[in-house]
């Protein structure tokens, strides 16, 4: 995989759209309850790994733009498999 640093702005955005679909199909997956638990907990640790993907993609945006500001980063699907928890 190429470095984010090289990548063009525009491939920094298609991969960001790619990245957060692939993202949301996961949560959604965390959330799928005729899945099993081991399917579910497969899911959430995709979906950590694709979201820390995905901040890393909007930093490097904000940085090809000039934009100084901090993006948000930080999201967690941990409390899905906590014990009592029901939706």
């Amino acid at each position: 995989m190429e470095p984010i640093a090289v990548k063009s702005g525009g491939f920094l955005i298609d991969e960001l759209i790619t990245t957060s679909m692939k993202c949301w199909f996961a949560q959604e997956n965390i959330m799928d309850e005729s899945l099993s638990e081991s399917e579910r907990l497969q899911s959430a640790i995709r979906a950590q790994e694709l979201n820390n993907r995905r901040n890393q993609l909007i930093r490097a945006i904000d940085q090809k733009s000039g934009d100084a500001s901090p993006s948000p980063s930080t999201k967690s699907y941990h409390t899905y498999f906590e014990k009592g928890t029901k939706k």
